[in-house]
């Protein structure tokens, strides 16, 4: 349950804001309604980041943090550029993006994943933790959802606050691009 709960804390920790930044993005062009299409793309999401984050805690890829970290950034603001660019469409064949951009994310949490594991075996505790991203990640986008729902019923203009998000979104990512480009 440790495992769990700490892949959950991954995603909720809002000192780690970048990954809820993502998750915002990405989840820009869905409804409430499109829950399950949602979740598909969370799950491609997490699937990359599962792989990666094993291929870099036993260091079978090495990359240096700073470069992983300023693609994370990167990942946000293409993400935001590709739903601006699609009107905000879902694209049933852009799930693989998400993939990807997994496999960037999980790069940035795999020397902190094999220093909490190192007494524990590896795959016992991988499976665990995640599967709490994937619960956290539900959780947050369910949430996130929600909102989108109860916007929508309030303001009857989506399209406006999707720019507006959108707006906010980029200029906090370009400022982390900006910012770990000083390293």
């Amino acid at each position: 349950m440790f495992y769990f709960n700490l892949g959950v804390r991954h995603i909720t920790d809002l000192e780690a804001y970048d990954h809820m930044l993502f998750l915002l993005a990405l989840t820009l062009p869905f409804s409430f309604g499109q829950w399950k299409a949602t979740l598909k793309w969370i799950t491609a999401f997490t699937l990359g980041h599962s792989i990666s984050l094993a291929l870099a805690a036993t260091e079978v890829i090495r990359i240096p943090s700073h470069w992983v970290e300023l693609g994370i950034a990167i990942t946000i603001s293409m993400t935001v550029g590709y739903h601006l660019i699609n009107g905000f469409k879902v694209v049933q064949g852009a799930i693989w993006l998400s993939g990807i951009f997994g496999l960037i994310h999980g790069l940035g949490f795999g020397s902190y994943y094999s220093f909490i594991t190192q007494n524990d075996s590896f795959w016992w505790a991988w499976i665990p933790f995640n599967l709490g991203i994937e619960a956290g990640q539900v959780l947050v986008v369910l949430a996130l959802l929600f909102v989108y729902w109860a916007v929508e019923k309030i303001l009857r203009n989506t399209k406006a606050t999707k720019w507006m998000l959108s707006g906010m979104i980029l200029t906090l990512s370009i400022q982390m691009i900006l910012d770990r480009l000083s390293f």
